[in-house]
């Protein structure tokens, strides 16, 4: 198995008070579990958490970029977007400001 990526490393570290958390390797990215359920990806040394009806305007009042990507169907490509969001670039440098917005991935991950 391939080794988790320095960011994603560092990412499981400063969540260590949320543990456990568990990663998968998907489409090209590593995702992270909680509980059985999808709650980030990390792709590109970037993280996207899963927003739905109650956390979205977070995410969106702080100008974060939905996950996105291109696929190609009968010739024709189209850009899909998921709800997924760009985590705020300052929380990198807070452990809490991190923790509360994973929390939000993870309330929103959960039935």
């Amino acid at each position: 198995m391939k080794a988790l990526s320095e960011f994603t490393i560092f990412i499981l570290d400063q969540l260590t008070p949320l543990a456990p958390i568990n990663v998968r390797r998907m489409f090209g990215a590593e995702c992270l579990f909680k509980n059985g359920k999808m709650f980030a990806i990390i792709n590109h040394e970037q993280m996207y958490l899963k927003a739905n009806n109650d956390t979205a305007h977070h995410f969106i009042q702080r100008d974060c970029e939905p996950f996105s990507y291109l696929t190609t169907r009968a010739g024709i490509q189209k850009r899909v977007l998921l709800h997924y969001y760009q985590l705020p670039e300052s929380a990198l440098d807070d452990v809490d400001e991190l923790c509360d917005w994973v929390r939000l991935g993870i309330l929103a991950s959960q039935p």
